[in-house]
């Protein structure tokens, strides 16, 4: 029986001691990978497409239809879509964190 103690006192021992060796050589930075944070960075977003919008000259100002409108409409929620894809690509490489 005195064997058998002596034993399980050893494996308590060993069992951290080999985990944290474990853990320290697995998660350890090897020099030449950057092969990892290029396969994570955001590639740059494509500028969205825009779509035409005519303003026509009445009387004292620009008259703009009611289509001509949703056209610029949809143009500015794009172009706020493409800032901050921007944005997010800039905070990566910039290696800090979003602003939103």
């Amino acid at each position: 029986m005195r064997k058998g103690l002596n034993w399980r006192r050893r494996k308590t021992a060993v069992l951290p001691i080999a985990l944290t060796i474990f853990l320290a050589a697995s998660c350890a930075t090897r020099p030449g990978s950057d092969a990892a944070p290029a396969a994570i960075a955001p590639p740059a977003p494509a500028p969205p497409r825009e779509e035409p919008v005519r303003f026509e000259d009445r009387g004292d100002g620009l008259w703009l239809s009611y289509d001509d409108y949703r056209a610029l409409e949809r143009n500015v929620i794009a172009m706020r879509e493409y800032a901050a894809r921007l944005e997010t690509v800039v905070a990566f490489y910039g290696g800090k964190e979003s602003v939103r």
